[in-house]
């Protein structure tokens, strides 16, 4: 669950980074895709994996030759942020089950 946490917070960051640049020029929007990124976490039997965020696809690049859209932008970053507070949840109950068994005997 640490390798998802920390998945999302760098991918919250970069999108928070694509929506702070969305009127620089030249700018390129980058991301990370969490479900590739806790495979090879999970694969490699580490808690914080490497991340290395890649520009987005050229399909939104503008006259001043910036991709980044606002909106799709904090779309990513609210369904970011509710997978955070899910795997915040599911941690905080395995916790709860985890006391419980040790006060329980």
């Amino acid at each position: 669950m640490e390798a998802a946490l920390q998945i999302r917070s760098t991918r919250a960051e970069l999108l928070a980074g694509n929506v702070a640049n969305a009127d620089t020029p030249g700018y390129m929007a980058r991301d990370i895709d969490f479900d590739q990124a806790l495979k090879n976490a999970i694969d490699g039997g580490t808690n914080a994996p490497e991340l290395s965020p890649g520009p987005s696809p050229l399909e939104n690049l503008r006259y001043d030759e910036n991709d980044t859209d606002s909106s799709q932008e904090l779309a990513k970053a609210y369904q970011n942020s509710l997978g955070y507070i899910a795997t915040l949840k599911l941690y905080g109950d395995s916790l709860e089950r985890l006391k419980t068994a040790i006060s329980t005997g």
